[in-house]
């Protein structure tokens, strides 16, 4: 997944660099084929559960996060990727 997500980001002669997935943007998801949407969904649920210390990766969430997430790139394409608004597609925010 990483080699086809980084061909939206990095040159041919930088793809051996790591891939810093916090600076893309929605207008880098929605320009994806919906294989790289499936792939990059699945990365993102276990980034923020891990951010969150779940262990728990609520499939359901995952199954919908490419519509999810390009109904809401659609609305915000300079939205970062890994951002608040990105990670309540996969787990509610904590109730006050």
């Amino acid at each position: 997944m990483l080699l086809l997500v980084a061909s939206l980001w990095l040159t041919p002669s930088a793809r051996a660099e790591a891939l810093d997935l916090t600076r893309a943007s929605c207008s880098d998801f929605a320009a994806m084929n919906e294989t790289d949407k499936t792939q990059l969904s699945l990365w993102l649920a276990g980034y923020f559960a891990g951010s969150a210390m779940r262990p728990l990766l609520d499939l359901d969430k995952i199954t919908a996060a490419p519509a999810a997430l390009t109904e809401l790139c659609s609305k915000s394409p300079q939205l970062a990727l890994v951002s608040a608004e990105t990670r309540a597609v996969f787990i509610q925010a904590p109730t006050p």
